[in-house]
């Protein structure tokens, strides 16, 4: 007998007259699915998104149990002229739990939050995971992260498809997706700079030691290209290190395993993208240096380069080491850029003249902090024009690095914790924008593999998945044949605010500066004001398209989000008076506006 599938419609109207039936509906990409989610009045039951050309754009589709058996499939999108979205462009995600038993900072929640985002068919490999299908219980909620991938040479407009639910609970999800008349780079114009310990995928994927060097390269490759696809470059790209300190080098496994992600030649889902920085790895002897200068010369990847001369001093070096340290850099190449995390003040207070750092990475805290606070006003003009950012433990309290703090402290700061509201995992970017800086930095994306199964533990300085943005993905978790990386929401919530970066700095680029700023402050409005409502970032994210397209003279639809709300902000279905978007309301713009 074939199974009967059913419009939302009516599975919510099942939900309605019964309270053992399953409701399906849709959440926007800040939002975080916890099991106790139930879905609100009015829930979406339609995902309307818009993104530009070469953007990823995501959504939650959400089940409210009970159901057994659930699996779902999204085959195509299309915009009814032959022109179709298809294949490893639509990928779907089960949203894996994590159990926090320690609450992140002021404002985090110890229980079971979503993390881990097990695909379908992964896109690295084209391998079928064990995504599906999954069980809910009754009462709870489980998620499936829906992603989108706008192919660079899509033709503007609005596309449709349904996602089709199977199981106890079958039915049609229907995805409107407007794609927005201008495109964004494959490589990130915000630069970055992610750690990642030279043996953290072989201790994660069962080989601590990595002695299966032919095997570990290619995986190592796995995770570069992963983080790629989500806009962020992994600073430390090989295993040992091509170059002795003494300036002999063999460049064979790094030009075949890292060269492609210099060139712009590697497998990426966006096409032709690069690393936007490669740090030196090992002590930086003046001959180590050199050799590495001359190499990425030679291969005209040098614009990449720079030397990490010490993070936080005098956490991980003492302040009397620096200057040497750069010293030898100096004499293996003048004009490679030196980088500390640190601030030109404390930099003079211990000695060293602030002048030879080149780089300066700011931690957000210092940027604007509360009222009374030390950091507190706009600190930018004392930083240097090309400072980066970056947020770490003083989000949260930096348990076991400083004393804790609790509380209003605590709160509200850009966060790659867990247990914290999705827009504060893309907040940094918006901030980058805001504060005039240049690129970001984060120490580490697999320090929970060290500690443990990430899968079920990740505490560290006082926040849950601190230094951890990747899974092990492997067979026996996973299912598939081949080990990858398994991506985060919180690496997913990073991709979006580096898109979110780039229609802030395409705005400014067309002339509009001082419009985007302040579209920018109306969302995160300081550094400690790091948290925005889905709907808030999805109307500035339509509002910058809507100046981009006009400046660009291609004035017309700019897409929408889910249930936008009213009063000219409002954007999606159903947008209300003066919405954007499908079904927009009185003086909207998009479909049947």
């Amino acid at each position: 007998m074939v199974s009967k599938i059913l419009p939302l419609a009516a599975v919510a109207l099942l939900a309605a007259q019964g309270s053992m039936a399953a409701q399906v509906w849709v959440a926007p990409s800040p939002t975080k699915v916890r099991p106790q989610m139930q879905p609100p009045a009015n829930a979406p039951t339609t995902a309307v998104i818009a993104a530009a050309k070469n953007e990823f754009e995501s959504f939650h589709l959400v089940i409210t149990g009970p159901a057994t058996g659930v699996s779902m499939a999204f085959e195509s999108l299309s915009d009814g002229k032959g022109d179709s979205i298809s294949g490893h462009d639509l990928v779907l995600y089960r949203e894996a739990l994590l159990n926090v038993t320690q609450q992140s900072g002021g404002d985090g929640a110890v229980g079971m939050w979503p993390d881990a985002l097990v695909p379908d068919v992964d896109y690295l490999m084209g391998e079928k995971r064990n995504a599906f299908p999954f069980n809910v219980p009754a009462g709870e909620s489980r998620a499936v992260f829906v992603d989108v991938h706008v192919p660079a040479n899509a033709p503007a407009g609005v596309y449709g498809g349904n996602i089709i639910i199977s199981g106890s609970v079958t039915a049609q999800v229907p995805v409107k997706l407007t794609v927005w008349d201008f495109a964004m780079p494959s490589t990130a114009t915000l630069k970055s700079s992610f750690g990642m310990t030279w043996n953290g995928p072989c201790i994660g994927h069962g080989d601590g030691s990595c002695s299966n060097y032919n095997y570990e390269l290619p995986l190592r490759a796995r995770y570069l290209q992963a983080a790629l696809d989500n806009r962020v470059s992994i600073n430390n790209p090989d295993i040992t290190g091509p170059v002795k300190q003494n300036g002999t080098a063999d460049w064979t496994g790094y030009d075949q395993y890292t060269g492609p992600f210099l060139d712009g030649t590697a497998p990426t889902r966006l096409q032709g993208a690069k690393l936007t920085s490669v740090e030196i790895e090992g002590y930086g002897t003046p001959a180590l240096v050199k050799s590495y200068s001359q190499h990425f010369n030679q291969k005209g990847w040098y614009p990449a380069l720079f030397n990490y001369i010490c993070d936080e001093p005098p956490l991980t070096c003492a302040w009397s080491d620096i200057p040497k340290r750069i010293g030898d850099s100096r004499a293996g190449d003048a004009a490679l850029p030196t980088l500390v995390t640190t601030i030109p003040t404390n930099a003079k207070a211990h000695g060293v003249d602030p002048s030879t750092i080149d780089q300066y990475v700011i931690v957000v805290n210092f940027l604007e902090g509360r009222p009374g606070t030390e950091f507190a006003g706009n600190q930018r003009a004392n930083y240097p024009a090309n400072a980066w950012n970056y947020q770490g433990c003083m989000s949260f309290g930096c348990s076991g690095v400083g004393p804790g703090v609790d509380g209003v402290a605590t709160s509200g700061w850009p966060s790659y914790a867990v247990d914290t509201d999705g827009s504060r995992n893309r907040a940094l970017e918006w901030l980058s924008f805001s504060y005039d800086l240049k690129g970001e930095l984060y120490y580490e994306m697999t320090y929970g593999y060290f500690k443990g199964d990430p899968w079920t533990s990740q505490n560290a300085y006082g926040g849950t998945g601190d230094g951890t943005l990747f899974y092990p993905g492997t067979p026996a978790k996973i299912g598939g044949q081949t080990e990858i990386p398994v991506e985060s929401l919180r690496l997913k919530g990073i991709r979006d605010g580096m898109e979110d970066y780039e229609l802030l700095f395409l705005a400014k680029s067309l002339g509009l500066g001082t419009e985007a700023l302040a579209i920018a402050r109306s969302v995160f409005p300081t550094a400690y004001q790091a948290t925005a409502s889905a709907e808030a970032i999805e109307a500035a994210r339509e509002q910058l398209a809507g100046l981009i397209l006009h400046a660009l003279g291609k004035d017309g639809t700019t897409g929408g989000g889910v249930d936008g709300g009213t009063g000219g902000t409002g954007t999606g279905v159903d947008g209300g008076t003066g919405g954007t978007g499908v079904d927009g309301g009185l003086d909207g713009t998009g479909v049947d506006g």
